[in-house]
């Protein structure tokens, strides 16, 4: 097993919990109540605070604030942040605690590519193979289901949820939901079509992109409004669990779909 490696300038509270084979660079404050698992790398001039608890071989690069309290007025109260394994945290990226008006805890799963300048709130719920290009920026409560593509300065209201494999281009606005499999791009948010490349890239086949392709068509091209194209979404696409995935998203969203 590989051994601990604490820089000498580095700061660790005795509260804190380190796996044996921690790496800690330069600089790095780590508060009391954290928690790092096996593998994990920090780079220099990290701060990690709060009950932030950090999953295994996830590397943290310079300069990121990770468990701050959120950005919330007149609210206190303990709450919690939770990351998965093996994420990438780039440069500067500051991921914030839970709420107590909120669920009381961030969760991020495991394998994102969070890249430079990334701001997560408060009560995000992060999936897993996610990837959040540089300046993006999340406000509380939004949700980003498994295997999302966020462009570069892509800004979410709080409350937004953004589907699985769904892409969201690059300087997009999002005050409504993203559906999964779509692509979504503009300085308002528009569709734009199925994230074909994204479902390739998970391994689908043309069958099943051609059976989600028909679903968004029906969707978005019929003219039907929303509930009568869904019916026929239902009638016509029955048996595809992807479909079905697509159509319980839009019938649970609180903020409305990006149309």
């Amino acid at each position: 097993m590989a051994q601990r490696r604490i820089h000498p300038t580095a700061v660790v509270d005795p509260g804190a919990k380190l796996a044996d084979d921690v790496v800690l660079g330069p600089y790095t404050v780590v508060g009391d109540g954290v928690e790092i698992a096996s593998g994990v790398a920090v780079s220099s001039h990290v701060i990690l605070v709060g009950r932030t608890s950090i999953g295994e071989r996830t590397r943290i690069f310079p300069f990121s604030v990770i468990g701050e309290a959120p950005q919330v007025q007149g609210v206190e109260g303990e709450t919690s942040l939770h990351i998965g394994a093996d994420n990438v945290i780039r440069e500067y990226a500051s991921i914030h605690a839970g709420s107590p008006i909120g669920v009381g805890s961030t969760n991020i799963g495991d394998g994102n590519f969070i890249l430079n300048n990334v701001h997560i709130a408060h009560d995000c719920q992060i999936g897993s193979n996610c990837i959040i290009a540089s300046f993006s920026a999340m406000a509380g409560h939004v949700v980003v289901e498994d295997f999302a593509v966020l462009g570069a300065m892509v800004g979410v209201h709080q409350f937004c949820r953004i589907g699985e494999s769904s892409f969201t281009g690059a300087s997009t606005k999002l005050s409504k939901d993203v559906p999964p499999f779509g692509r979504v791009i503009g300085e308002r948010a528009r569709f734009a079509g199925v994230n074909t490349v994204g479902l390739e890239r998970r391994g689908y086949g043309r069958e099943k992109i051609a059976e989600l392709k028909h679903a968004f068509h029906l969707l978005y091209r019929s003219k039907l409004r929303l509930e009568p194209a869904m019916k026929r979404v239902e009638e016509e696409c029955a048996g595809s669990q992807e479909v079905e995935r697509l159509l319980r998203f839009l019938r649970s969203s609180g903020r409305g779909v990006t149309r």
